[in-house]
């Protein structure tokens, strides 16, 4: 990716994606290509689309199986309402409060408990239940927080992107 001005995604001898390395990373074309590009891997969580308040949102189970609402960015998933999806988040995308990207405008916060904290230098890989799914948030080295605390992250979802639970294809904007 860092040596690259267009890269060419295959698997199995077919081409899934062909763009920029931006573009590969932020708007997968398929699950295939969201968990190959990265690392780590995008998390994909299983959801249903809800509708409140004339936004789609995204339900999610938590760790203790509780429902979590996250307001979607993709005005269009509006169609979408009451059907499962994948969401797919970048472990980058789910943060401490501090270290959430200031120029979203979609950052929902998402109370959950964490299972694992992996300290990496700079960085910080934390791991919860989401979606009935083990998913990493990368976090700032000094955030406060450890295993067994229940910790309000906060998510970017202009970041997520959702697909298709049937064709695994991305649900286009």
């Amino acid at each position: 990716m860092t040596l690259s001005t267009r890269i060419a995604v295959m698997n199995k001898g077919y081409v899934q994606q062909l763009g920029s390395p931006k573009e590969i990373y932020d708007t997968p074309a398929n699950l295939f290509v969201a968990t190959f590009m990265g690392s780590p891997a995008m998390n994909i969580i299983r959801a249903r689309v809800v509708l409140k308040d004339g936004h789609p949102h995204a339900s999610v189970t938590d760790a203790g199986g509780g429902t979590r609402l996250l307001r979607l960015s993709q005005g269009n998933l509006a169609a979408w309402d009451g059907r499962d999806v994948l969401l797919g988040i970048r472990p980058e995308a789910i943060s401490d409060p501090e270290g959430a990207d200031r120029k979203s405008t979609n950052i929902q916060p998402l109370a959950n408990r964490v299972t694992v904290t992996e300290p990496a230098g700079s960085d910080s890989f934390v791991m919860m239940t989401l979606g009935g799914q083990d998913a990493i948030a990368r976090m700032r080295a000094d955030a406060a927080v450890s295993a067994g605390q229940d910790y309000e992250f906060a998510v970017n979802m202009e970041k997520a992107v959702a697909f298709d639970p049937a064709t695994e294809a991305r649900i286009l904007p």
